[in-house]
């Protein structure tokens, strides 16, 4: 059983989403958010294999949010689950400790379908999303190496 937080401020989305995991095999919602204020006791009482985050959330940002819970909890994964695809937000919460990235636009069998690609070491993103990395590490200069000798 993949047990799952959400952390979203939409309140219908929010409860969609738990619907959602609860009616699919395998999987079930045990913690529902509107926003962070409490995120370390609230988690630490549901006890989630992995939390679908908003990054747009009110007084504490999703990405701040995610280095909160990976300084707390580092087993735990986390998909951000947000409107924004642009480069700065995505690198921000990968760097963050993020281990997916999708956009609320995503159909709600994919993401269930990324919510087991996680489960099971993958790191699911939309498509545009891992575009969006490629084209961005693409640009980056190569690491130097070293060498000895």
């Amino acid at each position: 059983m993949i047990r799952i937080a959400i952390v979203e401020d939409n309140n219908a989305l929010r409860s969609s989403l738990e619907s959602l995991f609860n009616r699919t095999e395998g999987m079930k919602c045990v913690a529902s958010l509107g926003n962070l204020m409490n995120v370390v006791s609230e988690i630490g009482r549901a006890s989630p294999d992995m939390i679908l985050m908003d990054i747009g959330l009110p007084n504490i940002s999703g990405i701040e949010g995610v280095r909160t819970v990976k300084s707390n909890f580092p087993a735990i994964q986390v998909m951000m689950f947000t409107v924004f695809d642009d480069d700065e937000k995505i690198f921000d919460a990968i760097r963050a400790g993020a281990s997916g990235y999708l956009l609320k636009k995503t159909p709600p069998d994919e993401i269930v379908q990324a919510i087991r690609d996680l489960s099971q070491g993958g790191a699911p993103m939309t498509a545009s999303i891992a575009a969006a990395l490629f084209c961005l590490s693409s640009r980056r200069p190569p690491p130097s190496s070293k060498t000895t000798g």
